[in-house]
């Protein structure tokens, strides 16, 4: 890989795609299936200061049944991704940024890959040179430093962009730099206390931190 370019890595969910509500109906629809307490959609604003771990305490879920939960909702995400839209302004952003020639940009996700391409191509978004699929939940550390070895990259010339405190918890511990969105999962007040290298309200501040001339 080429290290006069920088690399950028996309979290998928709530980053790249509006799927907060998407995943909020299909949370509730398992609630049956896996015993855990019904979603209302007043307590959503509530959640999104919550990390992952205080998240499934509040819900009742046993930590066991994550990975079960996210495989069947991501088996359930398929059929409903036409209804799934990119932030306003993130298309505008990543084409002058791809358009730049400066960098390279992939996906990791927690999500299914085949979900993450039906996304991109009913959106004309083809800049992303790999979509890599984990099924890590709790944390991606070990995915993004796998990730690394294999790009055979400097660690500081890599970001990862995520709305989760997940997100930069774990690209931290993997010594890559980090972006953290407000506009997705978690709050801006919850992504600061995780202390990102960088804390963006609008995908059109990308272009700040990426700079396309």
């Amino acid at each position: 890989m080429n290290d006069h370019k920088t690399t950028i890595l996309f979290d998928f969910d709530g980053t790249l795609a509006e799927t907060m509500m998407l995943i909020h109906t299909i949370f509730n629809r398992l609630s049956g299936v896996y015993g855990y307490r019904h979603f209302p959609e007043e307590e959503i604003e509530h959640c999104r200061h919550l990390s992952i771990h205080e998240f499934i305490e509040y819900y009742g879920i046993p930590v066991w049944k994550v990975p079960l939960i996210a495989i069947h909702a991501r088996r359930l995400m398929h059929r409903e991704m036409d209804r799934i839209h990119p932030p306003q302004g993130l298309v505008e952003a990543l084409t002058q940024i791809h358009e730049s020639g400066r960098y390279f940009m992939d996906i990791l996700t927690s999500n299914r890959r085949k979900n993450v391409l039906k996304f991109l191509a009913q959106h004309k978004i083809g800049w992303f040179d790999e979509v890599e699929s984990t099924h890590a939940i709790l944390s991606k550390k070990r995915r993004v430093e796998k990730y690394i070895r294999q790009k055979g990259l400097d660690p500081a010339n890599l970001y990862y962009i995520g709305d989760t405190t997940v997100d930069v918890e774990s690209a931290k511990h993997a010594g890559a730099r980090t972006v953290a969105v407000s506009w997705g999962l978690n709050t801006a007040e919850a992504l600061a206390k995780a202390n990102p290298d960088h804390l963006i309200d609008d995908p059109l501040q990308l272009l700040d931190i990426f700079p396309a001339v």
